[in-house]
């Protein structure tokens, strides 16, 4: 892979966050690029069904477990509500000797790098999930889901009063 390829990719993912928090990506993905860090973003958004077969690895399907977040009902960030992704999965890029750029899934120098430099653009990363950073101005996926309940329990009507049921 180019840094161009891995800059393109990286740059579709951020456009598929929520606004203000893919404004915040982009900031921190340009402070890593003029640091010299390139790293390539390679998951924003998913659907339910998405998540909710990364949560099936593992379980009921072969493979190790990816997530411990649910898909149906939507219990990650990943999942777009609507406005687009509060998470991103990245991985940092080195160099082979034909200057290709590749994956480095083991680097922990550099994710811990790329993690101090995302808490300056209010971004969290998860203890136990390296590749991952998440919107930092919300507390968690049940602060997405809460509206949207309040609003079902606010359209359920209840019978009682209306066709009080009578044994006479």
């Amino acid at each position: 892979m180019t840094i161009r390829e891995a800059v393109e990719r990286s740059r579709s993912h951020i456009e598929k966050c929520e606004p203000s928090f893919g404004k915040r990506v982009a900031a921190w993905y340009s402070e890593l690029m003029s640091k010299k860090i390139p790293v390539l973003i390679y998951c924003s958004a998913r659907t339910p069904q998405e998540q909710e077969e990364l949560y099936s690895r593992g379980r009921t399907k072969a493979g190790v477990k990816v997530t411990n977040a649910r898909g149906i009902p939507p219990q990650s960030l990943h999942i777009d509500q609507g406005k687009g992704s509060h998470a991103i999965d990245y991985v940092p890029l080195s160099r082979t000797p034909t200057n290709d750029l590749i994956p480095s899934w083991e680097d922990d120098q550099t994710y811990s790098i790329c993690q101090k430099i995302a808490q300056k653009h209010q971004l969290r990363h998860l203890d136990w999930e390296q590749p991952h950073l998440e919107d930092a101005t919300i507390s968690g996926w049940r602060e997405l889901v809460s509206p949207q309940k309040q609003q079902v329990n606010n359209q359920k009507v209840s019978l009682v009063g209306k066709r009080p049921w009578s044994s006479r």
